[in-house]
Formats: structure tokens, sequence, C-alpha cells
């Protein structure tokens, strides 16, 4: 069925409930930012593939909402169908709650399914079409009904993580997130988001693309732990782990029973931000609700010694990996022909040789000339180009090893690069290495940050428009809250022990795209009589390429750090290469 007709089979329905508009978002009812096939609602109607972006169905216009990263894709995939594209974030471009409450008549009526829209998203939406006259239905779950071939919700196996790894055991977690429930008044706890039950429990699983996680809900209570899975997740010996360890096993679908089943009186931790309107709606009205943020959110993102050990462990692993794939990428003969999707599956392989690599840790971005312009392009069938000796070519890839997540971009000149694309490289390198230098007083957040990464381009009239940095998972999600370089303002502090990305870029559309990243450890740096200061220590291991940096707009600092940099990848990525690739990285990290 075509686009065009599944928006015709949508306002037949809309006409038999009596409904105005739809609105159709990305999400699951766990709120993930990767969702599983079985969710994806509005890839499967628009055919707009990216991974941000929201619907809406009224009698007479249907619009796509998304962002800035996916501008250009979005306009490709949409070509052809009844959807206009709304860019988020330009002036004069209002989001889906005001367009509705402007255009939509007082008394009609919009319909959501309330299952895989947040407690905090609905209590928005319904302040402002309430002040419009306007009407909310939250049980309109159109896409249940007419998407005929949807994919079955996953059901992998689920799998115990080693505490040799994780450095906690599920009851110490278990036992963390009790003392920050009680400091808050709460008995009981419900948690929604996959990352966060994953971490808590120590479990990891295969039911989201490149996500180590598994479906299911859970709910803290004074005396027991329950986790709701789909039949058969739970293999027998893991069930008898989890149950020594005082966690019990129930269908997926019993979360709405549990909730109503709660204690009167009993006073429950949800996250508003996380937690579905279904599930709000599922809880004994005899019980206080607390509306706080999980708190194995901040409990995950800062790593404990034995994660970090881990990952500085990984960084090496995944350097080799990557060293390989550059040096396999220029010295192919001249004649070799490969393409963007071909690329990626050999740099996956070397990421394969590594010791404890599982999969990738997202589906790599491997953008020639005019794609790497888009900031989040994915190739496809139809979009794949060869990789020519011309251009540029930019490089975002991770892995999901059992020892830790990685995440890292790199931009190479295909052929001898332009004066344009070297003092493109080289702002970005700069932006790059102020963040990495950075010292800053304990409190900083990240959006104090991210300005360090932007100011050389600021000062020629550039600028990008993604964060700087993200947060990162262990063996879990490459994007992390609740920290991030960002420009948006974020109250949550960076710590010691959190995990981020230092990412800035310059895009150029219809010509080239740089962006070049580091993953970054918070740590301590000093104390003086004005307190506690913190840094970042680089946990990447990958050269930057000398032919694209312009030195005369280098400071000696930045030249310094650049030297010790590249000699600390030589030193450590050096001894697992052969003779030849060993060569091939010490010219590429020599002292400029």
């Amino acid at each position: 069925m075509q686009t065009n007709e599944k928006i015709q089979q949508i306002r037949e329905w809309m006409t038999g409930q009596n409904i105005d508009a739809v609105v159709i978002p990305s999400d699951d009812p766990h709120k993930s930012e990767y969702v599983a096939e079985h969710w994806q609602a509005r890839k499967w109607l628009t055919g707009f593939s990216g991974s941000a972006g929201i619907a809406v169905l009224t009698m007479d216009r249907a619009i796509l909402w998304t962002d800035f990263r996916y501008y250009i894709q979005a306009e490709k995939q949409i070509a052809g169908s009844q959807f206009e594209l709304f860019k988020m974030g330009e002036p004069e471009v209002p989001s889906f709650q005001k367009w509705l409450a402007k255009e939509m008549k007082s008394g009609q009526t919009i319909g959501l399914d309330a299952g895989v829209f947040s407690r905090t998203d609905i209590k928005k939406i319904k302040a402002m079409l309430e002040k419009k006259g306007l009407n909310l239905a939250t049980t309109a779950n159109v896409i249940e009904l007419i998407w005929e071939d949807r994919p079955p919700q996953p059901n992998t196996h689920a799998f115990s993580f080693p505490v040799e790894y994780a450095g906690k055991s599920r009851v110490e977690k278990i036992g963390q997130i009790k003392e920050k429930m009680k400091k808050l008044g709460a008995n009981c706890h419900l948690m929604a988001t996959l990352d966060d039950i994953a971490w808590t429990f120590n479990l990891r699983g295969k039911d989201v693309h490149t996500n180590p996680v598994n479906v299911a809900f859970a709910l803290i209570l004074p005396d027991t732990s329950t986790l709701f899975v789909c039949p058969g997740k739970i293999k027998d010996d893991l069930k008898n782990q989890l149950q020594t360890d005082g966690i019990e096993i129930k269908e997926y679908e019993k979360i709405f029973d549990a909730l109503a089943d709660i204690e009167d009186a009993s006073s429950i931790l949800i996250d508003p931000d996380n937690t579905n309107y279904k599930l709000y709606q599922s809880i004994n009205d005899q019980c206080t609700i607390i509306e706080k943020s999980n708190p194995a959110i901040l409990l995950k993102a800062r790593k404990n010694d034995i994660e970090v050990g881990h990952i500085r462990r990984t960084a090496v692993k995944d350097g080799v990996a990557m060293v390989k794939f550059l040096h396999w990428l220029e010295t192919l003969d001249g004649d070799a022909k490969i393409s963007e999707i071909s690329v990626a599956e050999q740099l996956y392989q070397f990421r394969k040789e590594q010791d404890l690599f599982v999969d990738n840790s997202f589906d790599p971005i491997m953008a020639y000339q005019d794609h790497s312009a888009m900031c989040h392009y994915g190739a496809t069938k139809q979009t794949d180009v060869p990789i020519g000796q011309t251009g540029m070519f930019l490089m975002d890839s991770g892995g999901n090893y059992l020892t830790g997540t990685t995440d890292i971009t790199r931009t190479v000149s295909r052929g001898k690069p332009s004066r344009q694309e070297i003092t493109d490289y080289t702002l970005v390198l700069k932006g790059h290495i102020c963040v990495a230098t950075s010292h800053f007083p304990k409190g900083t957040k990240g959006f104090q940050i991210d300005t360090l990464a932007r100011q050389f381009l600021w000062n020629r009239g550039m600028n990008f428009g993604h964060g700087t940095g993200h947060g990162v998972g262990f063996f879990l999600c490459v994007h992390e809250g609740p920290a991030r370089i960002s420009p948006v303002q974020n109250d949550v502090v960076l710590e010691k022990g959190m995990l981020l990305t230092n990412e800035p870029g310059v895009y150029r559309e219809g010509s080239h795209g740089i962006r070049l990243e580091n993953q970054i450890l918070v740590d301590e740096a000093y104390e003086t009589e004005f307190g506690v200061f913190l840094k970042f220590e680089n946990v990447t291991f990958c050269h930057f390429e000398q032919d694209l940096i312009d030195e005369n707009l280098l400071s000696v600092r930045e030249k310094e750090w650049l030297n010790a940099y590249h000699s600390q990848v030589y030193d450590k990525v050096s001894p697992y290469l052969n003779a030849e690739v060993a060569h091939w990285l010490k010219h590429k990290t020599q002292p400029i």
C-alpha cells in the first residue's frame, strides 16, 4: 500500500470515529530513541525513515515535522505523497501542538494513542488544546487497525550481563534505587525505559536493532521487584538467577493489572517524561504519584571504576579496528569498486575481529561527497553511491562490546582537498581540541561547554545544527541521558565518570560535511581555593587527517595537543597492528 492510500484509509476511519485529526509519532511504549519495527508507525505511514519526526493528518492536510538532521532526507522520502514537510526549529514553523490549536476549530477532536505518548506529552497537549476548546481522544490507535503487515513485537532471548563487566550486581543496583526512592518518599517505582531496565537488572538482549535491550517493564515494590516481559524471553536458567535475586517474572501486558492492584495509600515514583500515558492511567487512583526522573538514569550515567577500566581498554580495541579500516580504505587499488554500504560492511568486519565485540552500536553513517552534508544520512540500496577518488568522505560509526560502547567520526579527503575543505576541517578540529582540553569547575553543565566547540566557526559566520556531544551507555544505547553538551539548556551537571562525545561539525549542503568525534570521560583535574575542577579524558584513539589541517590556523597550544594525542594513538594502537599498518600509522601521527 502506498502512502497516499494509507492516508485515505486513515481518513475513512476518522470519519467513522468523528475524529478530525490524528497525531502519529515515532515512539514506542517505552519512549525509546531507537524503536523496534513493530512501533515504527510514522515511518510506515510517511515513508520517512529518520529517527525523529511526527505526522499529523487532518481531513485535508498531511504534515510531517522533523528536525535539522533530516530536512534533506525527509524531503526526498516524502516526495510524491500528500505529506508536506515542516522544518522544526526554523522561524515561523510552529510545533504540531501549536499548529493544531491554531488550525482546528473549537469542538473538534484530535486523536492519538496514549500508549506511545508520555505523561508529560499528554499534559502539554491537553493544556494547549483545551485553551482552544478542542477535545483529545487518547485511545485512537488507528495504526493498529490498518497496518495489516505489521511486524510482530520483538521477542529475542534476554541474557545476564556479568558483574565482571557491569561492576555491580543487580541486587546492589536495586538497593541503590530503593535508597533514592526512600528519599523521594516513594515505596513503589515503575520503570518503562529499556536501557534503565537493562542496566538495573544486569540484563541485555537483541529486541531493538543495534541496542542490546529487552522490551520489558519493571515494577519495584517494597518486598519484591517484577519484570514484565513476553513469554519465552527469559529462559529457565536466567529465570532461576533472577528469582534467587528476589525478582519475579510476569507477562508483558500484566503491567497494567499490576499498576491497578498496587495497595491503596502507596506512593509510586514515575518518570513523567518516560512513562506512557496509558500506564499512568492504569495506576490505582488511591495511590500518591510522585513524578520525578528515574533514579537509574543518573546512576548509570556515572560509570563505576570497573566500567571505566573496561572503557579505556575498549577504546584501544576500537582504535585498532578504525586504523585498520582507514589504512584499508586509503591503500585500496584505484580500480577497486567500493560504495557507502560496502565500506560499512568492511568496517564491521574489522570490529568483529576484536575481542568481546557484539554488534554495531548504531547503523554506521558512511556519507560520500554531498551525502556528507546530511548530518544523519543513512545509505540505502536506493541512495548508495560508489566512492571515488575525489571528494570528502564522512564516517560515523561505533561498536557495542561486552566491555563498552563506542562512537567515533572521522572525515577524510579522497584526493586533493580544496582550500575550503581544509579550512572547514581545521576550524572543526580547533573546536574539538578546545572542548578536549577544557578544565571547568564542579557544577558546570553541558550547555556551558558547548560554546567552546563553536567559537571558531562563529567567528567566520558558520555553525552546526546539532549538539556538540551526548552521553554514551556501557554496552547499552549509544545515546544516553541525562548529560549532554548542547546549546539546549540542561540542568544536569557534568560529573566524574560520565562518558560523552565531542563531535563538532560543519555542513555545506550540496557540497560536503565534516565531523570529528571522540569519546571523552569526565574526571577530576585539581582543587584550588576556588573549588574542585574537572577535565575530560580522551577515550578514542584514532588519528586526524594532517592533509586536511592548515597548520597556520592552529595555535602553539593546539599543535602541542595534537602531537601529544597522535603520539598516544600510536603508542596504544600500533602494538596490535602488523608492520605495514603500523608503519602507515607512524606516518599519519608524525608531529606537525
